[in-house]
This record gives C-alpha cells, structure tokens and sequence, in this order.
C-alpha cells in the first residue's frame, strides 16, 4: 500500500515539473492562405482567340455575408487575369508605364473581356475573416488586344501586326497526290496564323495586306493588282524585271513597302520547296524565313529548314497523308520557328519583367507598429518596387490585419525576401510567410516578443 502511494506521488511530481517547462507556443488553429486553395479547372483553349488563366483572389467578409465575398473575390480575381493578358501583350516598359490607365480602363467593364468562369476552389482564409477563390477564367485575347491598340492607344499596330505569305517552287507538282497548291497554301497558312494568334501576335495573309493597300484612297493605285511574286520581291527588295512596273521597279517597290510598314512589321514566307514520296512513305521539306521590315536594315532574321516525313503503305490515300505533313510542318514552325519571331516582335516581352500588384498582408500588428511598418516599405521606393497604398479597415479585429497593396519586378520569393528584411531592421518577430505560385499575397502572423 506504501509503494502505490509513493508511485502516485512521484507521478504527481513529474506531472509538476513537466508543466514548468514553459507555455507552448501559440499556434493560430485553422488558419488558411490562398496558398490551400488548389485544383484543376475544366475549361479548355477551344479557340485561338482566348486563353484561360488560373487566379487566385480574396475578398473581406461583411456581416457574414458568405455570397457576396465570393462574388467580390471572384470579381478581384477576372481583373486580375485579364491583367495577365494585358502582361502577356505588351512589352515590360509599356506595362509598367501604363498599369495605372490599364487598370482603370478594364475594371469599369471587366465582363467584356471574360468568355467564361469557373470557381475551381474556394475556402474561409485568414482566420475565416475573408474568402478565398481559386477561380478559371477563358480570356478573350483579340478583345483584349484591341483595346489595347484602338481604345487605350498603348500598342502600335503595326508593331504586334506580321504578314505571312505561302510559297513554292514553280516546277512543283501535286496532281499525282490529288491537290493543288492553293490547298495546301490555304491549309498552311490557316494553321500558322492560328498559332501566330495563340502566341498573341496578330497575323493576316498577303492578300488580305493587298486589300489594305485599297481601302485608302491616298494609297497609290499601282498596287491594286500586286501579284503574289511582286509582293515577295517587294519585301525582299529584289525588282522583279519582268514585271509589268519594271521601267520604274525601284520606286515601285519602295513605294509598296511603304504602305506595307503601315501594316505590319515583319513578313513571314514560307516556302513549299518539295513533296515527295518513296514507296508508301511521303515527305515534304518547307524552308521558314521571317524578315523585319520596320528595321532601317530590314533583312531576314530568322530562317530555318523544316523537313517532316509520314509512313505509309499502298493503302493510304495521298490527299489524306499530304494533309498530315501540312500539319506536322505548322506544328514543327509553331516549335522551332515561330519563338524567334516572337521574340522579336516588339508587343511580346519573351523575358517578362514586369512590376505585378501583390497584397501585403499584416495581422497581428498594432496600430503604431503597423504604422512604423508602412512607413518603412515607403521608403523602399525604386525602379523595381512601388508602394501603392493601404488598408487598414480591419485593424480593430482581433487579432488586428492591415493591407499594404505594392507592385514589383521580380518573383514572389523575392519580394518576401526584400519584405522579411524590412521587418528585421524594425525590430519586429514574425512568422515567415507562405510563398506559393499564382498567389499575390504576403501574409506576416505577428509572434509575441
């Protein structure tokens, strides 16, 4: 009987000193980020004129009012795709001169631009004060591209604007396959400009570029019937003797190309130099050039050899297995050749560089804290950092939560990175923040001193 009462006492005592060891550290139960929404969206690329992109988005919950923070959040978040397309069409420099008239300009009639949504995730987040949506979006690019150019005048026309033209040798012959060129002029042409389209590039055929010449009476006259031949020596720069305007060919086709740098800024040919077939196999070799003619030296920049090849047998119809080869030659430009031309193209900023909105997020901050906070990310103004401004209507919760909104240049980590150090040289504790892809916000949990 004494030992069991010995026992419980020294497991009384051990229970004891187990509680000296200090509180546990708080730790905030439930507490969500945009980061925990996840999922996969169900709406697909199905044209060549829209995209969809994915964006996350938050919006405060008043009076409990569950459906109109979604729809608020939902609301934040199609801006902010259609913002993505807007990134997407315009070079860094334009973008970030002009985020300010950009934003204004689409959030007044933002439904205009959005073919379809889709909620793909939605939770309560930061302490169940706001709700999170993980929505999809199928954005209208040409809609998009043409405010950009003819509403809010950013993009020159003609700088996102290329013309292609389809040709061949003049001994090529396809009647044994069952086609004529026109076919395979008309299909190739199609399927290019389609993922011309796609890259964000707006492409027309030559002949629609003819047209163009006519529809201004200013435009000269001469070149109401340009040919396919002069249209190509026109860009080249090389007279075609023969032609019907040789006593003057020189100013001819300077006056033509310069209608043509009204158009567009570079003029893509493709050149269908053979089709063959060897037993059942059929193969096809196109050569690609792209050539720049804003450019004072003008000249080709980009050229490649594209050959594909089909398998086949006695059994396979030639008109069906020459259409393959035309796509696999659109498809082998798309990957080859079309990334330099875009690359070149002035409207497309292949390096990104961009200054993106973002919310910093505080919470658990008091009021002159967070006062001192904002002051010292003021004074972090420079070329690849803006302070925008803040909100601070929630700061009478419990914990208390302020918003700083900001733009940068650079990656999310980045900017966490260049916030933490802010922090740290104002003497402050907090939690390090939750970095996440497609996530603008920065949220920093105050910890006790």
């Amino acid at each position: 009987m004494k030992v069991t009462k010995f026992l419980v006492f020294l497991s009384l005592i051990g229970l004891v000193f187990a509680g000296c060891g200090g509180p546990d550290k708080p730790k905030l139960a439930g507490f969500l980020t945009l980061a925990d929404l996840t999922g996969r969206t169900s709406l697909k690329e199905d044209s060549p004129d829209v995209r969809v992109i994915n964006v996350k988005a938050k919006a405060f919950i008043k009076q409990n009012n569950i459906r109109g923070a979604r729809q608020m959040a939902m609301q934040t978040a199609a801006k902010m795709a259609v913002d993505e397309m807007v990134q997407e069409l315009t070079t860094a420099e334009l973008y970030n001169k002009n985020y300010g008239k950009v934003e204004t300009y689409f959030s007044k009639n933002i439904d205009k631009y959005i073919v379809d949504r889709e909620v793909i995730d939605e939770k309560k987040i930061l302490l169940e004060k706001f709700y999170g949506v993980n929505g999809s979006f199928k954005v209208n690019r040409q809609k998009v591209l043409v405010a950009l150019q003819k509403d809010l005048r950013i993009i020159d026309t003609s700088l996102s604007t290329l013309i292609t033209v389809i040709t061949s040798n003049k001994s090529l012959d396809l009647s044994k396959f069952n086609f004529q060129f026109k076919d395979i002029e008309e299909s190739l042409n199609k399927q290019v400009q389609t993922k011309l389209n796609q890259k964000g590039l707006r492409a027309m055929d030559y002949r629609n570029a003819v047209t163009s010449f006519n529809a201004n009476d200013k435009r000269s006259a001469a070149f109401k019937k340009l040919s396919k031949e002069q249209f190509v020596a026109m860009m080249q720069g090389t007279p075609d003797a023969a032609s019907a305007a040789a006593a003057g060919a020189e100013d001819y086709y300077a006056g033509g190309l310069g209608l043509l740098k009204q158009l567009a800024r570079v003029v893509v040919e493709i050149n269908v130099q053979s089709v063959s077939k060897t037993g059942g196999n059929m193969g096809m070799n196109v050569m690609v050039s792209a050539v720049n003619i804003s450019s004072p030296t003008g000249g080709a920049f980009a050229t490649s050899q594209i050959p594909v090849a089909r398998r086949g047998s006695d059994k396979t119809d030639d008109a069906m297995m020459l259409g393959a080869l035309v796509k696999d030659a659109a498809d082998s430009i798309a990957e080859e050749f079309i990334p330099q031309v875009v690359k070149e193209m002035s409207s497309i900023d292949a390096s990104g560089g961009k200054m993106l909105s973002y919310d910093l997020v505080f919470q658990g901050f008091a009021s002159k804290k967070a006062r001192g906070l904002r002051n010292a990310i003021k004074r972090e103004n420079s070329d690849s950092f803006r302070y925008i401004d803040y909100n601070n209507e929630l700061s009478k919760l419990d914990p208390p939560i302020s918003i700083i909104y900001v733009r940068y240049l650079g990656k999310s980590s980045a900017l966490a990175d260049k916030m933490m150090e802010v922090l740290d040289n104002e003497g402050v504790n907090f939690e390090e923040p939750i970095v996440a892809p497609k996530v603008r916000d920065l949220v920093f949990v105050a910890t006790p001193e």
